[in-house]
């Protein structure tokens, strides 16, 4: 397996097996690929297409996606040692966290709209000014999560554990979609 250290990579469309520790990837064309055995510490990839993207056994130590169209992609599969990944202004519509240990991790300005958060671990992560519209979360872990300005969620509290997460009020209605109540 090849290794690359702190290196920029710029307008690619191929990258090849390895792994990778401090790079950063930039304006990147990704999609389709599957990052099947990569190797990602401490990198970080800004204004990528990486969408439809399968990360089977990929490890994704500390990694970083700023502006990246990310639709579609399959992250389930991930390898879970050491696993934290944080997204900052990135469309993630219709991918998949199902089952995943991501505690702590950051989706921040991002559209998470119709993403698989099922029976995922989601301990203390953020959720800052994401939309959220049609996300599903089935016995997932919330616990310690902030979700003060998210919007368009929809989160049953008797299907997910929600002790000590962090909700607006102007948005508390998402809590309550389960109960099928009008709130005016």
């Amino acid at each position: 397996m090849s290794y690359f250290d702190n290196e920029t990579f710029k307008q690619i469309k191929e990258v090849g097996i390895g792994h990778y520790v401090n790079c950063t990837f930039k304006s990147c064309d990704l999609s389709g690929l599957d990052f099947k055995l990569f190797e990602f510490e401490e990198c970080e990839f800004v204004d990528c297409n990486i969408s439809n993207a399968r990360w089977a056994n990929a490890k994704l130590q500390n990694i970083s996606f700023s502006g990246c169209k990310m639709i579609g992609n399959s992250f389930e599969n991930a390898n879970a040692f050491l696993l934290e990944i944080h997204f900052q202004a990135c469309a993630l519509n219709m991918s998949t966290f199902y089952g995943l240990t991501l505690k702590k991790s950051t989706f921040i300005h991002s559209n998470l709209a119709e993403c698989e958060f099922s029976d995922a671990d989601l301990q203390s992560c953020q959720f800052n000014d994401s939309q959220m519209v049609g996300a599903i979360f089935e016995n997932t872990n919330l616990q310690k999560s902030d979700f003060r300005n998210a919007l368009g969620y929809s989160i049953d509290p008797r299907q997910n554990k929600l002790k000590n997460a962090q909700f607006s009020e102007s948005v508390i209605s998402g809590l309550l979609d389960s109960f099928k109540i009008k709130i005016e």
